[in-house]
């Protein structure tokens, strides 16, 4: 079948019409609301500077990168976890991930201070995990904690370990995640 150019046409302006005719409805339901408000709690627990290695803290306080050279020895205060309030928490260190560390002979996380003593949290020997969680740790009511680190390496290069400083919120099951990168070179 065979359409004419006056065909063809017609049917355009049919379907252009069709397409300019207006659709008419009522509303049936309407919801009247206010604004959502979304605010952020300051943290109980948070994380600031030592006073060796370097340290750099982010979001909020909750998370940091710290920077420690293989020297044989020992950084008693590479990071402080603070208690803001008056409620006490328990605190513990676990491993989530890692990279380059077996050139680690001997690296031991963990926590003090001068009430509580020392609790082990994290262990590498001969570049591998002899544990990769710690015990729970009581931080008390507006204490501080130290995070402290011994390490020595046979190799040079640097080594990330990516723990989690895990916060026990009191009376409950529910854990505070905050991420804590170390690194040495």
């Amino acid at each position: 079948m065979k359409l004419g150019y006056l065909t063809i046409t017609f049917l355009s302006i049919i379907l252009f019409a069709t397409l300019l005719v207006s659709v008419y409805g009522s509303i049936y339901n309407t919801f009247h609301g206010q604004a959502l408000t979304i605010s952020a709690e300051t943290p109980k627990v948070i994380l600031q500077n030592g006073t060796v290695g370097t340290s750099m803290i982010y979001t909020n306080k909750t998370s940091a990168l710290i920077s420690v050279e293989n020297s044989s020895t020992t950084y008693d205060y590479v990071l402080r976890v603070n208690n803001t309030t008056t409620d006490s928490w328990q605190i513990r260190l676990e491993k989530y991930s890692d990279s380059n560390i077996s050139r680690l002979q001997n690296c031991t996380i963990y926590f003090h201070n001068s009430t509580n003593g020392i609790s082990n949290q994290i262990y590498i020997e001969n570049g591998s995990y002899t544990q990769d969680l710690g015990p729970w740790y009581d931080l008390t009511s507006l204490a501080t904690t130290y995070i402290a680190i011994t390490v020595d390496a046979n190799d040079t290069g640097t080594s990330y370990v990516y723990i989690y400083l895990e916060i026990l919120v009191p009376n409950t099951t529910t854990h505070n995640l905050f991420i804590i990168v170390f690194e040495i070179t």
